[in-house]
């Protein structure tokens, strides 16, 4: 049988959430270390490739999109926030649409932005004091964030590719 939920969830860090107007792109992960589902991804200077998060490389100039979940990755069988892409792996990266991350702040309202806290690579939905947050451009809130730390963001248009 199947589980009851007393609370509808916004669903699983990587999973595109409305596949209308979505946009996936493939590109090679650069060797820079695993980049998890549902994570920012940057191009890497000079190559066709990407990486996760780096604070000493990374800008909103270099930010392409987001890691989406792979279906063969489900989260019933690896759990909820497993998965991710090895070095070398082709890497399926959202560039225009809908999809859930997690997000380490609770004060999102929709239409707020989205960043990245350099000190830790976390999401965060509000701007940190100067220079400590990285605003990804093009990206905002659309749900607030469920009890399992996921919220929904729109990709409003396409950065770099």
């Amino acid at each position: 049988m199947g589980k009851v939920l007393s609370r509808f969830q916004n669903g699983f860090p990587g999973a595109v959430s409305r596949s209308v107007d979505d946009i996936v792109i493939s590109m090679r992960n650069a060797n820079g270390g695993d980049i998890p589902f549902g994570t920012p991804v940057f191009m890497v200077d000079g190559e066709n490739a990407c990486r996760g998060f780096n604070v000493d490389t990374s800008t909103g100039d270099n930010f392409v999109g987001f890691a989406v979940r792979i279906a063969d990755k489900t989260p019933d069988e690896y759990g909820s926030s497993a998965g991710s892409y090895a070095p070398g792996d082709p890497v399926d990266v959202l560039v225009r649409g809908s999809l859930v991350i997690n997000a380490e702040t609770a004060a999102a309202a929709p239409g707020a932005g989205v960043y990245i806290r350099k000190s830790d690579g976390k999401i965060v939905t509000v701007a940190g004091a100067e220079g400590t947050t990285l605003r990804l451009p093009g990206v905002t809130v659309r749900t607030v964030r469920d009890e399992n730390k996921a919220i929904e963001v729109v990709l409003t248009r396409r950065n770099l590719i």
